[in-house]
């Protein structure tokens, strides 16, 4: 497990095996492509963070309210993505 802890103070464990899975390959390129964001989202974040992850970043970015941005959501997984990159790419030039 991989643990990730971004600017907002969410923190959360992703299964590097998830992070090299072909599916979510698949759901990341959907995300890069400007079309199809949100569906690549919608299908890349309960992938990488299951559902336990996907409900505790909701929490996280709830407004008093009760609403949940968007945009919050967004730019939190953004940087999930970034740091678990960068994580990942450590781990593996450690293994070389």
């Amino acid at each position: 497990m991989i643990k990730i802890k971004t600017k907002s103070g969410f923190v959360v464990e992703v299964d590097e095996n998830r992070a090299k899975d072909w599916r979510f390959t698949k759901a990341l390129a959907k995300w890069e492509n400007e079309e199809s964001v949100l569906q690549g989202m919608t299908t890349c974040l309960p992938f990488l963070l299951g559902e336990d992850g996907e409900n505790a970043l909701m929490e996280h970015v709830k407004e008093k309210d009760g609403s949940i941005p968007a945009e919050k959501m967004i730019n939190e997984f953004r940087e999930i993505l970034d740091l678990l990159g960068a994580k990942v790419k450590k781990l593996a030039s450690s293994q070389e």
